[in-house]
């Protein structure tokens, strides 16, 4: 695309996204390993063959074993090392992709692909902090010097935090007793050394901001040399609005995220639309989410349906959520996912033999606009960039 047909683009994309408006969200597809997995590159292809234009991508040290490559720790693992990959170059680059979500996990938190010492508060000693500050960074002006005069959003999000907090099943600990105690019982060996969750959601807080840092430097930085025409900037992912307040626990939601001035919020919405109403209870989540952050673009970062849980509700179900977020102004919602991981983790538009679903059928319809809900027109940028001044 010649440059004044970019800009042209750019700022079209630009108004037709400044205001939450009903109806326009853009759907797409979690690629984060499964049993047919054979590269990230591989399962983006499979998502632009269906017509799709937004994905969710997952960089760790454990990328090996992620997109079933291997299962050795990635050596000298950081994060601009691993976009650099060619598999993981070639999966941001791919024709047609105008979204790409990443779930990072950085090298200076994560690098044994063990101990998450991103969790702990005293991990952030101004010499760590500058380590990860930089890094991020890195990675923010990899992005733009790759991709510059692309169009792409780049969204840098993290898997469930509240999942991350609670020994991996928020909900489970705020509902059932005997699971809380074996999670408190092993919380220290767990947890890089945290007493209990409530340093784990302080260790997130400082995560969450250091991240934040990073991501403004390497736009600094970028912009320094006349690097633009992408968007990259942080979207905290929560996973529970109301299981653990309700238990009188500590939440991501109520505890880590307001007064930190993020625009963008990703909510993994299962404890919603699990519910009888899925469309009704996640638009009143939405909202919840809204009023708590003060941020006004939700992003719902994961849902939906297990073929071997909801059977022939899956379709209609699916159809209900996607509807409900467009009501509610919601611009961008993550399908999980690509491939299904195991006969009990059925949640794939394609399965564990790489035969498509019906669920595939229906997004091929949606990414072309055949469904009611317009979600077929492809978004170059989402409103705003990074946290609020």
């Amino acid at each position: 695309m010649r440059p004044h047909m970019l800009a042209a683009a750019l700022l079209a994309g630009q108004a037709w996204m400044s205001a939450e408006t009903p109806g326009k969200v853009l759907v797409g597809v979690y690629h984060w390993g499964g049993a047919a997995s054979k590269s990230m590159t591989g399962g983006v292809a499979h998502i632009a063959a269906l017509g799709g234009h937004a994905v969710r991508v997952t960089l760790s040290p454990t990328y090996y074993a992620d997109y079933g490559l291997g299962r050795e720790c990635y050596r000298d693992y950081s994060l601009a090392a691993l976009a650099r990959q060619a598999d993981v170059a070639a999966a941001l680059s791919y024709p047609g992709i105008e979204l790409v979500m990443l779930t990072a996990y950085d090298g200076t938190g994560f690098g044994d692909c063990r101990t998450q010492r991103y969790v702990n508060p005293e991990f952030y000693t101004p010499e760590n902090a500058a380590a990860m500050v930089r890094e991020y960074s890195d990675l923010t002006l990899h992005l733009y010097q790759a991709y510059h005069d692309s169009g792409k959003a780049f969204i840098i999000s993290n898997w469930e935090a509240d999942n991350t907090v609670y020994c991996g099943a928020a909900y489970a600990y705020a509902t059932d007793p005997k699971f809380r105690a074996e999670c408190d019982a092993a919380y220290p060996a767990l947890y890089n050394g945290n007493a209990g969750p409530w340093q784990t959601l302080e260790g997130l807080r400082r995560w969450l901001e250091t991240r934040e840092r990073g991501i403004a430097d390497g736009r600094r930085r970028a912009l320094a040399v006349g690097l633009a025409g992408i968007e990259v900037y942080q979207a905290p992912e929560i996973s529970i609005v109301h299981a653990l307040a309700d238990a009188g626990l500590g939440s991501v939601l109520y505890d880590v995220l307001p007064g930190m001035g993020f625009e963008h919020v990703s909510y993994s919405s299962y404890e919603s639309i699990n519910q009888a109403d899925p469309g009704g209870a996640l638009a009143r989540d939405i909202e919840t989410i809204r009023a708590i952050t003060s941020s006004p673009h939700v992003i719902i970062g994961e849902m939906g349906f297990a073929r071997s849980q909801w059977g022939s509700e899956v379709i209609g179900r699916l159809q209900a959520v996607i509807s409900a977020a467009a009501a509610s102004g919601v611009r961008l919602i993550i399908h999980w996912q690509l491939f299904d991981q195991d006969p009990q983790n059925d949640f794939g538009l394609y399965d564990s033999q790489d035969q498509v679903t019906e669920a595939a059928l229906y997004f091929q319809r949606v990414f072309a606009g055949a469904i009611s809900t317009d979600t077929s027109r492809p978004i170059r940028r989402l409103p705003g960039s990074g946290a609020r001044p």
